[in-house]
């Protein structure tokens, strides 16, 4: 009888691996191509086009929905990247994505969700899977081991995606969606969201899992490769609801503690980031209008104090 069940699970299991690889090689559907996953193609753009001097801002959505680069444009004379999408696309594919599109002369400033330190978070999620699967398959080369066993749990639910009637169906709307491809202006920032009142919403949950201090190391790795490129690093921290930083005090200090152990130069402190409930839009990363223009100020003044514009 086990030997039955053996071979049955067998049979079943070829077509249904044959179903998985010809449903993950169909291109992304239409409803997938209107998401802000597309707008890494344009970021892209901006990365390649955009002229020196150039200030490239990476991390999560609290750049994504945090930050108007257009007033550090304006004060510092920089030209600004915002190539923050998600944070589930993870910490580390966004810094092995950069290095190489990285100039002389460059500024990054690193901005980094508190999770991404924890856990496997920096790995990468159901995000990285669609954006090397559906937007950019010559992404797929840049993740290790790690990434694909963070990823592997998101893959039946990528394959039967590609069988839902939804997913080409696309129904006009003259509204351009918070999470749309063109909800990015031509710094990459959201910025729809900014004509929305503020949102009530609930403060995040503890932060899972141990700190991880390969993400250090690989911080590190990145800040020599910077370097070595004649470029400057900067970390600085996400603009963060207060009460959801209250829940996250433990896992914040741990943070601080281990990038100023490490030598990075830092931009300002958790503290200085902490925003007010009236200057956040619907989630504890996502800043309201009045918001982006508060944390834009923060990090204009942090960047100045640090010497930036290095003018001689």
């Amino acid at each position: 009888m086990s030997r039955f069940i053996s071979r049955l699970i067998k049979f079943l299991a070829i077509p249904a691996v044959i179903f998985a690889v010809i449903i993950i090689a169909f291109p992304a559907t239409p409803r997938a191509k209107t998401s802000l996953l597309f707008s890494k193609l344009d970021k892209d753009r901006l990365v390649e086009n955009t002229p020196s001097p150039r200030l490239i801002l990476i991390g999560g959505s609290n750049l994504t929905f945090g930050i108007d680069s257009s007033m550090i444009k304006e004060e510092l004379e920089l030209n600004p990247i915002n190539t923050a999408i998600h944070i589930s696309i993870g910490l580390m594919f966004m810094m092995d994505d950069i290095i190489d599109e990285v100039r002389p002369g460059d500024i990054l400033i690193l901005s980094p969700e508190y999770h991404q330190f924890f856990g496997r978070n920096a790995y990468g999620g159901e995000e990285l899977l669609r954006l090397v699967l559906d937007v950019d398959r010559s992404k797929i080369g840049l993740l290790d081991l790690n990434q694909w066993f963070n990823l592997l749990e998101f893959i039946p639910k990528y394959a039967i995606s590609k069988n839902k009637p939804t997913e080409y169906i696309i129904k006009e709307n003259p509204e351009i969606g918070i999470y749309e491809r063109k909800s990015f202006n031509e710094y990459g920032d959201v910025y729809i969201h900014w004509a929305h009142k503020h949102s009530d919403f609930k403060p995040n949950k503890r932060i899972e899992g141990r700190f991880n201090d390969q993400v250090i190391n690989e911080l590190l790795a990145f800040e020599e490769k910077v370097n070595e490129k004649g470029a400057t690093l900067y970390i600085t921290y996400p603009g963060l609801q207060e009460l959801t930083y209250q829940i996250y005090a433990d896992h914040i200090k741990q943070v601080e503690e281990g990038l100023i152990e490490n030598g990075f130069t830092m931009l300002g402190t958790p503290e200085r980031y902490k925003m007010p409930e009236l200057l956040m839009y619907n989630s504890p990363y996502h800043l309201n209008r009045e918001g982006v223009e508060y944390r834009a100020n923060l990090l204009i003044e942090d960047l100045r104090s640090a010497g930036v514009p290095n003018i001689e």
